[in-house]
């Protein structure tokens, strides 16, 4: 082989590498990790309107997950930075159908589910019906 032959194969193998870093992504498996923890509404879609939640003390909808179960409750902040939580908490589970994740929520009263629009550490999206809920990451001040 000489030299321009291995310079050209040196940069085909480096050419080949990039491509498949680029086309390797992290696993949606490890994003839903992030459900776990605390969220409150931002807002509310529906219809082309949004909603946005008008409430002077806010409640968040705190997530206690380990994959692919987990327990739904809501809950208040208190002055002292510590939470008052609801006597309800709503078991589910993670359903993945078709590269999409769904909340499938199952009380004493009903059954529903939410698909996972987008995840991540500060944002949750989720669809209902013709509903889409935009969840962010609360400011929690602990005193």
């Amino acid at each position: 082989m000489n030299y321009l032959s291995f310079k050209v194969f040196r940069n085909l193998v480096r050419i080949g590498i990039c491509l498949f870093l680029l086309g390797c992504s992290t696993s949606p498996d490890t994003e839903i990790k992030y459900l776990s923890g605390y969220w409150e509404i931002d807002f509310i879609r529906q219809k082309g309107e949004e909603f946005k939640p008008k409430a002077s003390a806010p409640l968040y909808d705190h997530y206690q997950m380990k994959y692919p179960e987990g327990i739904l409750n809501k809950v208040a902040p208190r002055v002292d930075g510590s939470f008052t939580s609801s006597e309800d908490a709503v078991p589910f589970q993670i359903e993945k159908l078709d590269k999409n994740y769904y909340i499938r929520f199952q009380s004493r009263w009903d059954e529903w589910s939410r698909k996972i629009i987008f995840l991540d550490s500060q944002k949750l999206i989720l669809e209902n019906n013709d509903r889409v809920f935009y969840y962010k990451r609360p400011l929690l001040v602990k005193f």
